[in-house]
Order: structure tokens, then C-alpha cells, then sequence
């Protein structure tokens, strides 16, 4: 199950930061999970974990390294779509934030004291709740709640766990967070428009995960379904090969979508690959 990076290091940033995307494109890099860097107007690195996990036993629990430590990040935005460790990484977050001080961190308003913990200021943190739309300069965010596996809120009713819907150089991306499906959410998504880009995990759930205390997410035929219901353009499917025991293969993801809907546009991405979207 080890991958190897299509591209990773220097000649990774340098990439990303050389990227210039017309107003009708957008460009995004996988890297592992949820994690994605998306590049138009700004740059945004959304549920990226960019250092190391260890097991019980001290080793590591990732199928394959980091393709650049945190210190390296640069974004102008990074959003966490809930607190979980492979999503809210504080090693990553405290790793981008001090060595990239115009860094903003956008979060679901319920893990604000989070990012106050590791010494994030005030200043630098957006929290968000569900069913808010916020205008930045460079791009446009909407937010639905999602079930992981329940829908939770915090002492003070502030949502824990979000899908963000941003529409930056005219395309619009989904990307769920981590999520079970629930009739709620598709209700919720299918009055948006309908994502360009859509970013769904795929790694399912089963007893055995779950009784090591491991929270699933859609399978791969809800994740096709989903796709479908909400009329995405091109699926990528995510969240199959980071952590031992925490996997899932993307390909029956493919075989599942072709057979419901030959004609549906999805794409596997490769770890570091650089993929533009044009509208």
C-alpha cells in the first residue's frame, strides 16, 4: 500500500508556487486524506496533515511520509474542516503559523479554543458556523453541518464539524470534511449549486474500525450516489490511503460510478499530482 509521491520537496512548493491559474481554472494538489492544496485567486491548504503519527508501538501509522514539513507551508488560508488529528494536525498548523505570519486559519467556530491552545491569536483565526456564507477577497465560502459521526456542538452551541462549499475563479468545490451520509446533508447540499469539483472521503466504515475507535465515513457507493444526487461535474475521490487500517481502494469507487453512470467525470488523484480545472 505504499504510495510514492508524483512530486514532493522544493520541486513540490516551488510548483505550487509558480502555478498561475486563469479566472476561468483552478489548480489543486492531493496530499494525502482529506488534505488538498488549492490554488486560484489564493492559495488554500485545506485538512492537510503534514507531519508524522506514531502507533502505540512508536512507529509510524502512515502509509508514507509528508511530502514537505510544516515549516515549509505557505497559504494564505488554511481550513480545517473538523478537530480530528488528520484533519486540525497541530503540528502542521503550529508549523505554518509561526513560520507563515500572514497565514489565516479558517475552522468550525467549535474549535477556536483549539488554535488559541497552540497560540494562535485572535486575530488570525475565522470561525465559522453552519449555514453561513462569508465573502473574502479572493474567494466565496458557504457552510453545511455534518454528521461525524453525529452532528455535535460544543457547550456553546458552535458547530465541531463542517463542508465547505468555496467558489474561487468561478469554480465551485465541495469538500466535505469528513461525514457519514445522513438525510440532513443531502437536503442541505442539493440547495446549493452544484460543485464543480466535488472532494468526497470514501473510506466507509465497519465494525472492526469502529471498535478501535475509528469514525468512518461515506462508502464508496454513497459517495458515488452523492456525486450524483448533487449533479458534480468531476468526483475525486479521497480519504483511501494515509493510515494503516484506515484505507480503502479507490478503484472500486471507479468501477461502482462507471456502472451507475458511464458518463460521470471522476479522476483518482496521485500524491502531489497537480490537476487545473477549467470550467
Amino acid at each position: 500500500m505504499n504510495r510514492i509521491w508524483y512530486r514532493q520537496g522544493i520541486a513540490l512548493l516551488d510548483e505550487i508556487k509558480n502555478t498561475v491559474t486563469n479566472t476561468d481554472e483552478l489548480a489543486f494538489w492531493y496530499l494525502g486524506q482529506m488534505g488538498y492544496v488549492f490554488k486560484g485567486a489564493a492559495t488554500i491548504y485545506m485538512d492537510v496533515m503534514l507531519n508524522d503519527h506514531q502507533q502505540a508501538d512508536g512507529s509510524s501509522a502512515r502509509w508514507y511520509q509528508p511530502p514537505f514539513t510544516p515549516e515549509q507551508g505557505r497559504a494564505d488560508y488554511v481550513i480545517c474542516t473538523h478537530g480530528h488529528i488528520d484533519h486540525l494536525a497541530e503540528e502542521t498548523i503550529k508549523g505554518i503559523a509561526q513560520h507563515d505570519q500572514h497565514t489565516r486559519f479558517i475552522v468550525p467556530a467549535g474549535c477556536c479554543s483549539v488554535l488559541k491552545k497552540m497560540g494562535l491569536s485572535d486575530d488570525r483565526i475565522i470561525p465559522v458556523n453552519a449555514d453561513e456564507t462569508v465573502e473574502f477577497p479572493e474567494f466565496t465560502l458557504r457552510t453545511v453541518a455534518t454528521a461525524h459521526p453525529e452532528y455535535a456542538q460544543d457547550e456553546n452551541g458552535n458547530d465541531l464539524s463542517l463542508a465547505f462549499y468555496l467558489e474561487m475563479n468561478g469554480v465551485k468545490i465541495l469538500h466535505p470534511g469528513d461525514t457519514y451520509l445522513t438525510a440532513r446533508l443531502i437536503d442541505e447540499l442539493s440547495v446549493l449549486p452544484s460543485p464543480n469539483l466535488f472532494f468526497p472521503p470514501i473510506n466507509g466504515q465497519d465494525f472492526f474500525r469502529t471498535a478501535r475507535n475509528c469514525i468512518g465515513n461515506l462508502n464508496t457507493a454513497e459517495a458515488a450516489q452523492l456525486s450524483l444526487i448533487l449533479k458534480a461535474d468531476l468526483t475525486v475521490p479521497s480519504h483511501f490511503d494515509m493510515f494503516i487500517g484506515n484505507t480503502a481502494d479507490p478503484l472500486e469507487f471507479a468501477r461502482y460510478f462507471m456502472k451507475i453512470r458511464p458518463e460521470a467525470k471522476w479522476h483518482i488523484p496521485a500524491l502531489g499530482e497537480r490537476f487545473i480545472y477549467r470550467k
